[in-house]
């Protein structure tokens, strides 16, 4: 089969751009694959996606760009208005915080809306990450996605496992993330807080300046990837997330998989990832992380039980069984444009 994966912007660590390349590496094992994008920038996204030479769009030639393929994978926006023009388009819905999501009435906005709707309600299939993003697309779109859930990085299946020295945080510096909220939360335990990421000089600046009642413990580490990243889940006692409405938990997920117990928030999709009191703690307020750190800072024990629980937890989402699934839709549309 010819397969396209597009994917408007290839240029930042985020779920879409790295299921672009998990699902490129797996389906070029057996399908001719190209990928299609309007924005590449290497040195800030995921290395391996240069190895695919990503062929180079107009943003405003996504409704009349030339498709010789059998099935596209829209990752996407701008990659799902594919889908008003190709009848073989598989759009993945990575999170419904677009900024036209949100309502307003500029002009452009609401024509991209309308734009949107037309286009995920033409696609062939439509698929996403957790129940509870699926339950937001189904009220917005009126059409209800099946659930296809990303994968852990296979490679921190391979650390030893261990009991850390310090909370970690890696994912984007944005308010949906609730950093402010987990070093406001952190500042009074007796551990340091490590936050790896980037984000825009205007939120770096904002946390930065949060008062020194936040506490001296946290760090902020900037963007790291590769091994450097893998080293820093591996020295980590557990993992601290505390977003809004979190769509998936790209990074709780591959922290389990290095075999670290998570505190996250009871919220979103964490619930359908974490199981409370086996591969870490859900909790609601300040009150109730605090004492879920405490009880992993003070047992050893229960540190590692929880982190080997959320090992196997973490070996049930695969990037190879997320490649299976889209291949197999893949060859559904190309059987019925065949036919």
């Amino acid at each position: 089969m010819r397969i396209i994966i597009a994917h408007s912007r290839l240029d930042a660590y985020g779920g879409g751009e790295r299921a672009t390349l998990e699902l490129a590496r797996r389906l070029s094992a057996r399908h001719e694959v190209s990928i299609l994008t309007s924005h590449f920038a290497p040195q800030r996204t995921f290395a391996g996606l240069a190895d695919f030479s990503p062929r180079i769009v107009a943003p405003a030639a996504w409704l009349t760009q030339p498709l010789a393929a059998d099935a596209v994978v829209a990752q996407n926006f701008g990659a799902r208005l594919l889908a008003l023009r190709h009848r073989g388009v598989i759009a993945y819905l990575h999170t419904m915080r677009s900024v036209y999501l949100r309502g307003g009435r500029r002009p452009d906005l609401a024509l991209r809306r309308a734009l949107d709707r037309r286009a995920v309600r033409s696609a062939a299939f439509l698929l996403t990450n957790s129940a509870f993003t699926a339950a937001r697309a189904a009220r917005f779109y009126g059409r209800e996605p099946e659930v296809a859930p990303l994968g852990a990085d296979e490679a921190l299946f391979d650390l030893e496992p261990r009991v850390g020295a310090y909370a970690l945080y890696v994912g984007r510096l944005a308010p949906e993330k609730g950093v402010a909220r987990l070093l406001a939360w952190s500042a009074a335990m007796p551990i340091t807080l490590e936050v790896i990421g980037g984000g825009t000089s205007a939120e770096r600046a904002r946390l930065a300046k949060l008062p020194d009642s936040l506490g001296p413990r946290a760090r902020l580490r900037g963007p790291l990837v590769g091994s450097a990243l893998a080293a820093m889940y591996a020295g980590a006692r557990f993992f601290a997330f505390t977003p809004y409405a979190e769509e998936f938990g790209m990074a709780a997920l591959d922290a389990m998989a290095a075999a670290k117990p998570v505190i996250a928030i009871r919220d979103g999709a964490l619930p359908e990832l974490i199981e409370d009191g086996v591969t870490g703690f859900l909790v609601r307020d300040a009150v109730e992380y605090q004492r879920a750190a405490e009880r992993l800072i003070a047992d050893d024990a229960l540190c590692l039980r929880m982190g080997l629980a959320a090992r196997e937890r973490a070996r049930s989402y695969s990037w190879e069984r997320y490649a299976q699934r889209i291949e197999a839709l893949c060859e559904r549309v190309a059987a019925q444009a065949g036919g």
